[in-house]
């Protein structure tokens, strides 16, 4: 059986310490409904003393259907300084996106997902999608949703035989692998696990089944060829689009829950989307009923790209999204209050990381038995 939960509590949270190896960093979160101000688990504290982390890049050769040689995708793998589980979260950004997205630089101690599941005792991958950030940028069409989620399966086939190595030469080795996904990452990471079937879990975020949103329109009127804008204008690339300058509010967020800087920074770290994306976005959504994993999908209640308005909540849109999946992929559905799509980037933020890394530290790191879809 399918779970939802919605948190239904006012923002901006106030943030108070309490961190530690598997914590629960929701506990109490229901006593506090109502209140003016609600206290929940941080990232870490304002000046980021509490991160104890050590982050390095890493790079993955990859190759492409059809395409002659190595590709390259870089990421960052950020490591806890202690207590260190035993599961590895794969970091896979959406649109537009780099991995920026999940290390948000503007007030990371807050925003950064990367450092709330380090607090966690989790290990991330923070990768740039091919075709994105640092990594190689092959012509647009070859980059499609499938071709991604190869170049994702075989990241997580040489994490498993040992060949992928951090910076110091040793080989990036864990017991279990979980998918994290934004938006079009999310349908990148539905898409490697129900072909491949080679992770241990997988997060969903900024994504439904729903396949006409009413911000679908935004996303056609607000892009524009990569190569008039500014930021990408002399870097070669062919086959991309990027956002307008100034369209980032009024497509992903839910503007009553983030703040302005946090948008401008968006737009500062704003990157591409290959036109091969846009090719067989919708033919992998079947792929779901394949997946035989534990699926949390985190949803903001206020995501034009994922529900019907006027909310997530108010039009019902997620009640079905659970028939998706078969039921031992233990369908978790959360609904982040006063979000849009970018969930990372909006004042609820540390609901959505809290919860998520309750969900792995239950569903996959302790999980009771295969199959089992208990939490503790």
């Amino acid at each position: 059986m399918g779970r939802s939960r919605t948190c239904d509590v006012p923002e901006p949270c106030q943030l108070s310490s309490r961190t530690g190896k598997n914590s629960r960093l929701l506990t109490g979160i229901s006593a506090l409904v109502g209140l003016t101000t609600m206290v929940v688990a941080p990232a870490a504290s304002a000046d980021g003393d509490a991160w104890n982390s050590s982050c390095d890049e890493v790079n993955f050769n990859v190759t492409l259907d059809g395409a002659p040689g190595n590709y390259r995708i870089a990421g960052e793998i950020c490591k806890p300084r202690f207590g260190q589980n035993r599961t590895l979260q794969i970091l896979i950004h959406g649109a537009s996106y780099n991995r920026t997205y999940w290390n948000f630089p503007y007030k990371p101690a807050w925003y950064s997902y990367v450092r709330h599941a380090n607090l966690a005792g989790y290990t991330t991958i923070a990768l740039d999608r091919l075709g994105h950030g640092a990594s190689d940028h092959p012509p647009g069409p070859l980059v499609t949703v499938h071709e991604s989620a190869n170049t994702i399966h075989q990241i997580v086939t040489a994490i498993r035989n040992g060949s992928a190595t951090d910076a110091t030469g040793h080989p990036i080795h864990f017991d279990k692998i979980v998918l994290v996904g934004h938006s079009f990452g999310s349908n990148i990471s539905w898409t490697e696990a129900g072909i491949y079937g080679d992770v241990d879990g997988i997060v969903l975020t900024g994504i439904s089944h729903l396949q006409n949103p009413p911000g679908a329109p935004l996303t056609v009127t607000y892009a524009y060829p990569a190569e008039y804008d500014p930021k990408f204008a002399a870097s070669g690339i062919q086959g991309y689009l990027t956002t307008i300058p100034g369209k980032r509010g009024e497509m992903f967020y839910y503007l009553p829950g983030a703040s302005s800087q946090a948008i401008s920074v968006d737009e500062d770290t704003k990157d591409v989307v290959p036109f091969g994306l846009l090719f067989d976005q919708f033919t992998t959504y079947g792929l779901t009923q394949n997946i035989h994993v534990p699926v949390l999908n985190v949803t903001g209640n206020y995501d034009t790209l994922a529900c019907d308005l006027p909310s997530c909540t108010g039009s019902g849109t997620l009640s079905t999204e659970g028939s998706n999946y078969p039921a031992d992929a233990c369908f978790t559905q959360y609904i982040v209050p006063n979000a849009g799509h970018s969930i990372n980037m909006h004042y609820s933020a540390p609901l959505a990381h809290a919860y998520t890394q309750d969900w792995v530290n239950d569903m996959v790191e302790h999980r009771r038995s295969p199959g089992s879809c208990r939490r503790h």
